[in-house]
Order: C-alpha cells, then sequence, then structure tokens
C-alpha cells in the first residue's frame, strides 16, 4: 500500500475550505480545469484537468466543515482506487488542513508523483482561500514535461 501525508495551514474559515472541496467554483478555483457533479455522499464528482485527464470520485464521506472522503472510480494509473481524506481541524486564526492519499493496490514508487505535485496543490488551495487566487491546472506548478 502507498500512502503520502501532508498538512497545511490556512488562514480562513472551516466552512471557505470546506465549500473549496465541495463546490464547482471551489474545485476549480485550486485543483482542476473543470468539475461537474453533487458533493452528496454516494454522489460522483468529475474533475478535468483539461488535455491531460479525467478524474471520477465517489464522495464517500461529508462531514460539513470538518471532513471529505473520496475515492478514485475512475482514473489513469495509481489514481484509480485511490483514496483521499481530507481533515479540517480549527486552531486560532487557522485551518489546519491534513490531506491523506491512499491505494492499497499501489506501490511507494507509484506515489512518487503525489509526494511532490500535493503540496503544489495545497499550496493553490491556501492561496485560494486566503487571497481569492490559487493555481489550479494548468496554472499549476509543473514538476516535469508533460505535468
Amino acid at each position: 500500500m502507498a500512502k503520502v501525508k501532508h498538512k497545511v495551514g490556512i488562514k480562513g474559515s472551516p466552512e471557505a475550505v470546506f465549500q473549496s472541496l465541495t463546490t464547482h467554483d471551489g474545485l476549480c478555483g485550486w485543483w482542476a480545469s473543470s468539475a461537474s457533479g453533487q458533493a452528496e455522499t454516494g454522489s460522483q464528482i468529475d474533475l478535468t484537468f483539461t488535455g491531460l485527464a479525467v478524474l471520477s470520485f465517489k464522495y464517500d464521506e461529508l462531514q460539513s466543515n470538518e471532513r471529505v472522503r473520496l475515492k478514485c472510480v475512475s482514473g489513469p494509473g495509481p489514481w484509480q482506487d485511490s483514496e483521499l481524506l481530507f481533515e479540517l481541524e480549527l486552531s486560532e486564526e487557522q485551518v489546519f488542513v491534513t490531506l491523506t492519499h491512499q491505494n492499497h493496490n499501489a506501490g511507494e514508487d507509484d506515489f512518487l508523483y503525489f509526494s511532490t505535485k500535493w503540496p503544489v496543490y495545497l499550496l493553490s488551495l491556501k492561496d485560494f482561500i486566503e487571497t481569492g487566487s490559487g493555481r489550479p491546472y494548468p496554472y499549476d506548478i509543473k514538476i516535469h514535461i508533460g505535468d
């Protein structure tokens, strides 16, 4: 099993972070080129990374302003069957967002990309909440040719 885990502090509210993880405008503000679907437990959301891939996730758990759990039901390579858990914790004047990305069918080498790329997107989420402008795909920081 492969797993990566990251944590970032964001100056903002748990509500703002939760909305960024569950709405079209939120997801497109920091991560994907476009999103379609509903944020309801058991529902599917499709995230498009224009010219690269479409990732389809099922919302397995939604606890308002506290946690979002997704499972990739369609996507390339080690994305397939990946599980994402976003946990939100309010502390003083910031929200700590802990992301755990794991896949029971993948090896550590499969996750080398994710271990570097998730900090890029988490910092994009931070910028989106704090300044109103993130760096979603294709405006994200590239970590290799073809990324």
